[in-house]
């Protein structure tokens, strides 16, 4: 997390935003879930777990949406043969990379 949702004020590392006072720790906590799984995701990959890697990307989605849990999910559901998902996924890391990338 970069910056606070509710005031934009810079990330700290704190629970609590310094500006604003919204209390943040379970939005940081919901973060590292989605890291976690990505990871799992991974590690199941090279196991060549494709069933596992879909499970925990399709989780890291669902936690925290950005274009490389966008793409970890396309390359998943391609490997277990949801052909039209992993399009549609791809179409939507397509169109999210160059808002992201600023």
């Amino acid at each position: 997390m970069k910056r606070c949702p509710t005031c934009n004020a810079r990330y700290k590392g704190k629970q609590v935003c310094h500006r604003c006072g919204m209390n943040i720790g379970s939005l940081i906590d919901i973060q590292q879930q989605a890291r976690e799984h990505y990871h799992l995701a991974i590690k199941h990959y090279y196991d060549n777990n494709f069933d596992q890697m879909f499970f925990h990307a399709r989780r890291t989605c669902s936690l925290y949406r950005n274009p490389e849990s966008i793409k970890l999910l396309a390359c998943a559901a391609l490997m277990i043969n949801h052909f039209e998902m992993a399009i549609n996924l791809w179409q939507q890391f397509l169109h999210c990379e160059p808002l992201c990338s600023r």
